[in-house]
């Protein structure tokens, strides 16, 4: 294994977990909160998209360059040779780009929009957060039936999906009209006020996850820094 190697490796740590590490520092100061958290469906997975681009942009750059025979380059040349193989191969690892691109921001777009009319709420027992929907229900005096996690008032309302485990719970809303679920959304961030949120373990798993990411990149730069020091 080269020396080249190993500052590519400490160079991917570095740029891949910093934003995940502080997504992770992110949820759990969510679920240390004293009340449940409500977010909009596309905020949630737009947070989860950003704690993950650096999978998405430097990963995926070492995607491509696995896809291109190049990579020997890094493994047992040097950046000299790979500037060169840059430059005799530019039109592929454009469209390569290209089309990754496009996968990456097509999926993206998909996800968002099926995801604008879900909510996520946060710190919450799942026992506890459908007691107080079906308040929220009595309240704006909508008749509900429930049909194990489907919500049904005549129509299919909205479908529960409960993470006993992370003390989390997605609301996915089925029905076409749009001027009740903003009514049940402003309801629910009202509600959630009056819910005391207990110690919740899954803000422990975080916190773990993220200092255990920290020490991983302070330790990937120290070394990612020496080892550019002696480069020059």
């Amino acid at each position: 294994m080269s020396f080249n190697f190993i500052l590519v490796v400490c160079l991917a740590a570095v740029c891949c977990l910093t934003p995940f590490a502080l997504y992770l520092y992110w949820l759990s100061g969510v679920n240390r909160r004293p009340h449940p958290t409500v977010m909009c469906g596309a905020w949630d997975f737009t947070d989860l998209i950003l704690g993950l681009s650096g999978f998405i942009l430097f990963g995926g750059g070492l995607l491509l360059s696995l896809l291109q025979s190049n990579v020997r380059f890094l493994m047992r040349g040097n950046f000299e040779a790979v500037r060169a193989a840059w430059g005799q191969d530019r039109q592929t690892w454009a469209i390569l780009a290209m089309l990754y691109a496009l996968i990456v921001v097509g999926g993206v777009l998909f996800t968002l929009r099926a995801r604008r009319r879900s909510l996520v709420v946060y710190n919450v027992e799942p026992a506890v957060f459908e007691s107080t929907l079906a308040e929220v229900f009595d309240t704006i005096g909508v008749p509900v039936e429930r049909r194990g996690n489907e919500w049904v008032g005549g129509v299919p309302l909205l479908e529960l999906e409960p993470f006993p485990a992370g003390n989390t719970v997605t609301v996915r809303w089925l029905s076409d009209d749009d001027r009740l679920f903003q009514e049940i959304e402003r309801q629910l961030r009202e509600a959630v006020v009056a819910i005391s949120s207990g110690d919740n373990l899954s803000a422990r798993w975080m916190m773990s996850g993220a200092v255990g990411s920290t020490v991983v990149i302070v330790f990937c730069f120290i070394l990612l820094v020496y080892g550019l020091g002696l480069v020059r």
